[in-house]
């Protein structure tokens, strides 16, 4: 396991971090307990994954809870990352969302409070200088964003200086490449999430899979009709390019992710230990020029032929 600085802060984070969001009834595929649960992310501490990410809207706090049972003995070695909750805009409403989630993860301080999402009712600078007075109050260490475009951030840079922006960002998901490189050249990190595109880029799925009612799968933008197809032409890539290397798609997905310029950590889920195994493997190894080219290609055929969406599940 490979590990960054995040942005200008004094925050080392694996190149692999663990999501949290299944971890709750809301987002869970399979039927796990919690003892599987905290397995999991008992796992991957073991293997290096120092950064686990969860967000108060996972489950309605259950992430949150689950989280703080497996940091349990362990708190000092876990950069947590969680979000201001939904709808709490304003500062005094930031601090009661701070508030509730240490209680829930069972912690006297969060390493990094991200504003999951823009408001479109709320002026944003008012969020961030919530965020701002509850490091300053030694609640958080370090505050930052989440699907902030360009213009969002340079408003609550304003207010006061964020660590990182988490971003949408997979081989058939490249609109904020801009944005990206911006974070970049002004150190601010950069946490990618869903890189396996909601998972259509694992290999297991083709034209004929259907998910049960209540998958989130079936509002996934990569599942539509029209544009699956597109989308298993790059999958089909990095089945080859994962038979050359004896790894599996989803590893090559994540390798590419993690290793494109200015990316601090890559978000990744995990359903097993299996999962998270591979998951924490896929960043030892090395993508070479005609792999990098192969996948390149694929994806820039995707990005042009795709519709455009706003967000995965802007259906």
């Amino acid at each position: 396991m490979r590990y960054n600085k995040l942005g200008w802060s004094n925050l080392i984070v694996s190149e692999v971090a663990l999501g949290c969001a299944q971890f709750s009834a809301q987002f869970t595929k399979t039927q796990k307990t919690e003892a599987d649960m905290i397995a999991i992310m008992h796992r991957s501490l073991d293997l290096g994954i120092t950064m686990w990410d969860t967000a108060p809207s996972y489950g309605n706090g259950m992430s949150e809870t689950i989280v703080g049972k497996a940091l349990v003995g362990r708190r000092d070695k876990v950069v947590v990352a969680t979000k201001v909750a939904w709808g709490h805009a304003m500062p005094e409403m930031v601090e009661e969302s701070c508030d509730a989630s240490l209680r829930r993860l069972g912690t006297d301080h969060i390493d990094l409070l991200q504003i999951h999402w823009p408001s479109d009712e709320e002026p944003n600078e008012l969020t961030i200088a919530g965020v701002a007075r509850l490091v300053k109050a030694g609640k958080v260490r370090y505050a930052a964003v989440s699907n902030f475009k360009q213009d969002q951030v340079e408003l609550a840079w304003c207010v006061y200086p964020v660590a990182s922006n988490q971003l949408p960002y997979a081989l058939v998901w490249r609109y904020d490449e801009p944005l990206i490189q911006y974070c970049g050249e002004y150190k601010i990190g950069v946490l990618a999430y869903s890189p396996l595109g909601e998972g259509i880029l694992t290999g297991r799925y083709d034209e004929t899979t259907t998910f049960p009612s209540g998958d989130v799968r079936n509002h996934c933008v990569f599942f539509l009709p029209n544009v699956m197809p597109l989308a298993l032409k790059v999958t089909a890539a990095l089945k080859q390019v994962a038979d050359k290397h004896e790894v599996t798609p989803a590893q090559v997905a994540i390798n590419w992710t993690a290793r494109r310029s200015n990316i601090s950590s890559v978000i990744v889920g995990s359903s097993s230990i299996q999962q998270v195994e591979q998951n924490a493997s896929a960043v030892d190894w090395e993508l070479d020029d005609d792999d990098r080219a192969l996948l390149l290609a694929a994806s820039d055929e995707y990005m042009a032929t795709a519709p455009t969406f706003r967000t995965m599940w802007d259906r």
